[in-house]
């Protein structure tokens, strides 16, 4: 009794079981989040965006689609979250372009990607893993600048009004 305990109180952040199925959290911000919706069958849903993984990426972000009550907003910061089956798969959608019309305009379709349920948490969490600059950091390698700039001002010689004036004759 007490191994099936801690069996289902172990587990990280982002997986926990709930009566013996296990969900994973994805954690993302308000942004990622659009407006709410009506379905064909009449049910809310809302549109939740996923982040290029490659920073140099251009294209659309792609997107997928979960009913509205399965989103919530985080108690204690400016996030989102919601819970997926750990072992499910979700379908993203990301629009292209296929082709150019005759008038000159873009035509636009739907490439839809079937992924892990686990594969789009490392989606929406990628940014995570990018190398960020703190602004301690920065702030201290301007001031290095800064003090570098000011030691070559210092050496270099200083003309004096006499030199300008008698430049400008």
């Amino acid at each position: 009794m007490a191994n099936e305990r801690n069996e289902k109180t172990e587990g990280t952040e982002s997986e926990k079981t709930d009566g013996g199925r296990k969900e994973i959290t994805l954690k993302f911000g308000k942004g990622c989040v659009g407006e709410e919706f009506k379905g064909r069958d009449g049910e809310a849903y809302k549109e939740i965006l996923v982040p290029n993984v490659d920073k140099n990426d251009t294209r659309p972000w792609q997107t997928f689609v979960v009913r509205s009550n399965q989103v919530h907003d985080n108690q204690f910061g400016k996030g989102m979250w919601l819970k997926l089956p750990a072992d499910g798969n979700t379908t993203l959608h990301r629009s292209t372009v296929i082709g150019e019309k005759p008038d000159g305009k873009k035509e636009w379709g739907t490439e839809k990607t079937v992924i892990s349920n686990k594969e789009l948490k490392g989606m929406m969490e990628a940014y995570k893993e990018r190398p960020r600059e703190s602004f301690k950091d920065k702030m201290a390698q301007k001031k290095a600048e800064a003090t570098t700039k000011n030691e070559a001002s210092k050496s270099a010689p200083k003309q004096t009004k006499t030199k300008i004036a008698e430049n400008a004759l």
